[in-house]
């Protein structure tokens, strides 16, 4: 199969449906290195219950490329992974049917060739529609302000909930050496990477225990969880053939 090395350029996401202002968008993103490209997606919500199909259509030609259930594309929960090499130049719409009826849109152009590397778009999830709150303190019989404890550890527990679903990775620079980045609400953790020699094949440098707080401004306690992700995510994005292991200040991957 012909592969077209040609970057993508994201356009517009949208919902189109009757409760189009109700449900969240997609969030996209396209990676390209000189020998291999990918499109990431990731749903705003558990991809294996109620969605329908995924479908690609060139609109240059009138073409549905791929229409499969997303269930079968799915990369995990809630991403979804798509090598665009076979993609040849033209422009895009990609639909996905929502579990309440309509589509999560998405528009995108593959040009003809690399025209200079151009920085990953990343088109954010917008931030929810305002909701009623409710105060974090009630008054006890005194009239004195007590905290609403439940209240609390229910946001707390959401506000974790929340990041674990939509959390991600991102990448600057080439295989050869650039920057691997974890990125969860706003929170970014830079590691950087190499080119690895012998039987690694590519690494990539962790802070140690003792200096994992300073350097990632992140609990310790949440070391393990993150590096696990990022060693996963990245292996699955970019070297699904390869093993890894992880040590006290690198991944490994061989």
């Amino acid at each position: 199969m012909k592969q077209h090395y040609g970057i993508i350029e994201l356009g517009k996401i949208e919902n189109i449906c009757e409760m189009a202002m109700e449900i969240d968008l997609i969030t996209a993103q396209f990676v390209h290195y000189p020998d291999c490209q990918q499109l990431t997606i990731w749903l705003p919500q558990y991809g294996r219950q109620g969605y329908g199909n995924i479908r690609l259509i060139n609109n240059n030609i009138k073409t549905i490329v791929d229409d499969k259930p997303v269930a079968d594309r799915l990369n995990g929960s809630v991403q979804i992974l798509w090598d665009t090499l076979d993609l040849p130049p033209s422009n895009y719409t990609l639909e996905i049917e929502h579990p309440k009826g309509g589509k999560h849109i998405l528009h995108f152009r593959k040009y003809a060739k690399t025209r200079g590397r151009k920085k990953e778009k990343l088109l954010p999830v917008p931030p929810p529609q305002d909701t009623p709150s409710v105060s974090q303190t009630y008054r006890d019989g005194f009239g004195k302000a007590v905290p609403n404890e439940d209240l609390i550890l229910t946001e707390q527990l959401t506000k974790q909930l929340t990041g674990q679903f939509t959390r991600h990775i991102t990448y600057e620079g080439s295989f050869r050496s650039g920057y691997v980045i974890y990125v969860q609400g706003d929170k970014r953790i830079k590691f950087s990477h190499e080119m690895g020699g012998g039987q690694c094949k590519f690494y990539i440098d962790i802070p140690s225990q003792k200096a994992w707080a300073a350097a990632t401004n992140t609990p310790l306690s949440n070391r393990a969880d993150i590096i696990e992700f990022v060693a996963h995510t990245v292996q699955t994005d970019q070297a699904s053939s390869w093993q890894y292991e992880i040590r006290e200040d690198c991944i490994y991957y061989y």
